[in-house]
Protein backbone atom coordinates (compact mmCIF):
# COMPACT_ATOMS: atom_id res chain seq x y z
CA UNK A 1 0.00 0.00 0.00
CA UNK A 2 1.22 3.33 -0.39
CA UNK A 3 2.32 5.56 2.02
CA UNK A 4 1.00 9.20 -0.32
CA UNK A 5 -1.50 11.58 1.17
CA UNK A 6 -4.18 12.47 -1.09
CA UNK A 7 -2.64 15.92 -1.57
CA UNK A 8 1.15 14.15 -2.34
CA UNK A 9 -1.18 11.34 -4.83
CA UNK A 10 -2.93 14.54 -6.49
CA UNK A 11 0.69 16.63 -6.64
CA UNK A 12 2.04 13.05 -8.34
CA UNK A 13 -0.97 13.20 -11.04
CA UNK A 14 -0.40 16.88 -11.68
CA UNK A 15 3.37 16.53 -12.87
CA UNK A 16 3.33 13.26 -14.83
CA UNK A 17 0.17 14.53 -16.81
CA UNK A 18 -0.14 18.20 -17.07
CA UNK A 19 2.90 18.38 -19.92
CA UNK A 20 1.34 15.51 -22.02
CA UNK A 21 -2.42 16.20 -21.51
CA UNK A 22 -2.94 19.64 -21.35
CA UNK A 23 -6.41 19.56 -21.41
CA UNK A 24 -6.59 17.40 -18.41
CA UNK A 25 -4.70 20.12 -16.37
CA UNK A 26 -7.11 22.48 -14.83
CA UNK A 27 -9.17 19.47 -13.31
CA UNK A 28 -5.89 18.10 -11.50
CA UNK A 29 -4.86 21.96 -10.84
CA UNK A 30 -8.35 21.60 -8.85
CA UNK A 31 -7.97 18.06 -7.82
CA UNK A 32 -4.52 18.90 -6.00
CA UNK A 33 -6.55 21.87 -4.58
CA UNK A 34 -9.57 20.41 -2.83
CA UNK A 35 -7.09 17.22 -2.01
CA UNK A 36 -5.61 20.16 0.22
CA UNK A 37 -2.74 21.24 -1.38
CA UNK A 38 -3.38 25.22 -1.01
CA UNK A 39 0.04 26.33 -1.69
CA UNK A 40 -0.48 27.77 -5.37
CA UNK A 41 3.62 27.79 -5.72
CA UNK A 42 3.73 23.76 -4.96
CA UNK A 43 0.94 23.24 -7.96
CA UNK A 44 2.55 25.75 -10.19
CA UNK A 45 5.83 23.68 -9.89
CA UNK A 46 4.61 19.96 -10.37
CA UNK A 47 2.36 21.83 -13.58
CA UNK A 48 5.23 23.32 -15.06
CA UNK A 49 3.55 26.25 -15.49
CA UNK A 50 3.19 30.33 -14.00
CA UNK A 51 1.05 30.75 -10.82
CA UNK A 52 -1.40 33.09 -12.86
CA UNK A 53 -2.22 29.71 -15.03
CA UNK A 54 -2.93 27.75 -11.61
CA UNK A 55 -5.06 30.48 -10.89
CA UNK A 56 -7.12 30.12 -14.37
CA UNK A 57 -7.26 26.63 -14.36
CA UNK A 58 -8.83 26.49 -10.92
CA UNK A 59 -10.96 29.61 -11.51
CA UNK A 60 -12.51 27.53 -14.79
CA UNK A 61 -12.80 24.67 -12.40
CA UNK A 62 -14.71 26.41 -9.94
CA UNK A 63 -12.74 26.78 -7.44
CA UNK A 64 -12.81 30.08 -5.39
CA UNK A 65 -8.99 30.34 -4.70
CA UNK A 66 -9.71 33.74 -2.97
CA UNK A 67 -11.24 32.25 0.07
CA UNK A 68 -8.48 31.57 2.04
CA UNK A 69 -10.72 30.41 5.23
CA UNK A 70 -8.68 27.02 5.44
CA UNK A 71 -5.16 28.05 5.93
CA UNK A 72 -2.67 26.47 3.60
CA UNK A 73 0.80 24.62 4.11
CA UNK A 74 3.51 27.22 2.77
CA UNK A 75 7.04 26.77 2.73
CA UNK A 76 7.82 30.22 2.89
CA UNK A 77 7.28 32.30 5.34
CA UNK A 78 3.78 33.82 5.00
CA UNK A 79 2.46 36.24 6.96
CA UNK A 80 -1.62 36.83 7.29
CA UNK A 81 -4.88 37.97 8.80
CA UNK A 82 -6.20 35.45 11.19
CA UNK A 83 -9.89 33.96 10.55
CA UNK A 84 -11.52 34.19 7.30
CA UNK A 85 -10.92 36.66 4.31
CA UNK A 86 -11.28 37.14 0.67
CA UNK A 87 -7.45 37.50 -0.64
CA UNK A 88 -7.33 40.49 -2.55
CA UNK A 89 -3.59 41.22 -2.58
CA UNK A 90 -0.88 39.12 -2.43
CA UNK A 91 2.47 40.71 -1.63
CA UNK A 92 6.20 38.59 -2.50
CA UNK A 93 9.13 39.73 -1.07
CA UNK A 94 12.49 38.32 -2.27
CA UNK A 95 16.62 39.06 -2.52
CA UNK A 96 18.14 39.70 -6.19
CA UNK A 97 21.07 37.67 -5.16
CA UNK A 98 19.53 34.92 -4.72
CA UNK A 99 16.92 34.62 -7.14
CA UNK A 100 15.63 35.68 -10.26
CA UNK A 101 12.83 37.87 -10.57
CA UNK A 102 9.05 36.08 -10.42
CA UNK A 103 7.61 34.97 -13.81
CA UNK A 104 3.80 36.34 -12.62
CA UNK A 105 3.44 40.25 -13.60
CA UNK A 106 2.61 42.86 -11.03
CA UNK A 107 3.45 45.93 -8.72
CA UNK A 108 7.08 46.27 -8.59
CA UNK A 109 8.90 48.10 -5.83
CA UNK A 110 12.65 48.54 -5.98
CA UNK A 111 14.72 48.47 -2.94
CA UNK A 112 17.76 47.45 -3.84
CA UNK A 113 19.42 50.88 -3.93
CA UNK A 114 16.78 52.64 -1.12
CA UNK A 115 16.29 53.11 2.29
CA UNK A 116 19.08 51.49 4.57
CA UNK A 117 20.63 48.52 4.89
CA UNK A 118 20.69 47.23 7.90
CA UNK A 119 23.72 44.73 7.41
CA UNK A 120 25.72 47.57 6.01
CA UNK A 121 25.97 49.80 9.04
CA UNK A 122 28.53 49.07 11.62
CA UNK A 123 27.11 50.23 14.54
CA UNK A 124 24.38 47.84 14.00
CA UNK A 125 25.04 45.04 11.79
CA UNK A 126 25.97 42.40 14.22
CA UNK A 127 22.61 42.46 15.78
CA UNK A 128 20.82 42.85 12.61
CA UNK A 129 22.29 39.81 11.09
CA UNK A 130 20.66 37.19 13.60
CA UNK A 131 17.32 39.27 12.87
CA UNK A 132 14.61 39.96 10.29
CA UNK A 133 12.28 42.44 8.86
CA UNK A 134 9.71 40.90 11.29
CA UNK A 135 11.97 41.63 14.21
CA UNK A 136 10.32 45.64 15.62
CA UNK A 137 14.10 46.69 16.03
CA UNK A 138 14.74 46.12 11.92
CA UNK A 139 11.17 47.33 11.74
CA UNK A 140 12.04 50.72 13.19
CA UNK A 141 15.67 50.82 11.69
CA UNK A 142 14.37 50.81 8.15
CA UNK A 143 11.17 53.15 9.04
CA UNK A 144 13.04 55.60 10.27
CA UNK A 145 14.91 56.04 6.76
CA UNK A 146 14.13 59.17 4.90
CA UNK A 147 11.37 58.41 2.26
CA UNK A 148 10.50 54.97 3.92
CA UNK A 149 7.15 56.00 4.78
CA UNK A 150 6.67 57.93 0.95
CA UNK A 151 7.52 54.60 -0.67
CA UNK A 152 4.94 52.72 1.12
CA UNK A 153 2.09 55.04 1.01
CA UNK A 154 2.73 55.61 -2.50
CA UNK A 155 2.35 51.34 -3.17
CA UNK A 156 -0.62 51.02 -0.64
CA UNK A 157 -2.58 53.88 -3.02
CA UNK A 158 -1.25 51.93 -6.51
CA UNK A 159 -2.62 48.82 -5.19
CA UNK A 160 -5.82 50.23 -3.85
CA UNK A 161 -6.35 51.47 -7.40
CA UNK A 162 -5.77 47.88 -8.48
CA UNK A 163 -8.06 46.27 -6.63
CA UNK A 164 -10.92 48.89 -6.79
CA UNK A 165 -11.10 48.54 -10.34
CA UNK A 166 -9.06 51.28 -12.25
CA UNK A 167 -6.27 48.76 -14.43
CA UNK A 168 -8.01 45.73 -12.93
CA UNK A 169 -11.33 45.32 -14.75
CA UNK A 170 -11.84 41.33 -14.07
CA UNK A 171 -11.45 41.89 -10.46
CA UNK A 172 -8.54 39.28 -10.38
CA UNK A 173 -5.93 38.92 -7.44
CA UNK A 174 -3.43 42.38 -7.42
CA UNK A 175 0.13 41.24 -7.14
CA UNK A 176 3.20 42.89 -5.50
CA UNK A 177 6.62 42.26 -5.73
CA UNK A 178 8.82 44.26 -2.95
CA UNK A 179 12.46 43.26 -3.83
CA UNK A 180 15.37 44.34 -2.04
CA UNK A 181 19.17 42.83 -2.27
CA UNK A 182 19.11 39.69 0.08
CA UNK A 183 15.18 40.22 0.82
CA UNK A 184 16.12 39.74 4.57
CA UNK A 185 15.21 43.22 6.16
CA UNK A 186 14.26 46.04 3.67
CA UNK A 187 11.69 44.39 1.63
CA UNK A 188 10.34 42.45 4.31
CA UNK A 189 9.78 45.83 6.23
CA UNK A 190 8.10 47.31 3.74
CA UNK A 191 5.90 44.74 2.29
CA UNK A 192 4.20 44.39 6.31
CA UNK A 193 3.79 48.09 6.31
CA UNK A 194 2.16 48.24 3.47
CA UNK A 195 -0.18 45.01 3.96
CA UNK A 196 -1.10 46.94 7.65
CA UNK A 197 -1.87 49.59 5.85
CA UNK A 198 -3.71 48.01 3.14
CA UNK A 199 -5.61 46.23 6.04
CA UNK A 200 -6.55 49.23 8.34
CA UNK A 201 -8.80 50.14 4.52
CA UNK A 202 -10.68 46.53 4.92
CA UNK A 203 -8.47 44.98 2.10
CA UNK A 204 -7.31 41.05 2.30
CA UNK A 205 -3.71 40.82 1.92
CA UNK A 206 -0.81 38.03 2.27
CA UNK A 207 2.22 38.28 2.16
CA UNK A 208 4.75 35.51 0.71
CA UNK A 209 8.67 35.86 2.42
CA UNK A 210 11.05 34.17 -0.24
CA UNK A 211 14.06 34.74 1.17
CA UNK A 212 13.86 36.03 4.74
CA UNK A 213 15.27 32.45 6.31
CA UNK A 214 18.44 32.97 3.38
CA UNK A 215 22.23 34.07 4.94
CA UNK A 216 22.43 37.39 4.73
CA UNK A 217 24.28 38.72 1.50
CA UNK A 218 25.52 42.39 0.42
Amino acid sequence: MSNESPREAALKALAQWATSQKSVRPRLTAAAWRAGERNVRAIARAAGVSRDTVYADLTAEGVDYRDRSQAPAEETVTTRPAGSYLLQVSLTTYGVLHRDPPEETGLAVNLTRALRNPPEDPDVRERMIQRTGLDPEVRAYVLDTPGALDIIGRTADQLRTLVDGWGNPTGQLVRGFVFCKGGRHRSVVVAEEIATWLRAGGYGVEVDHLDITKPVVI
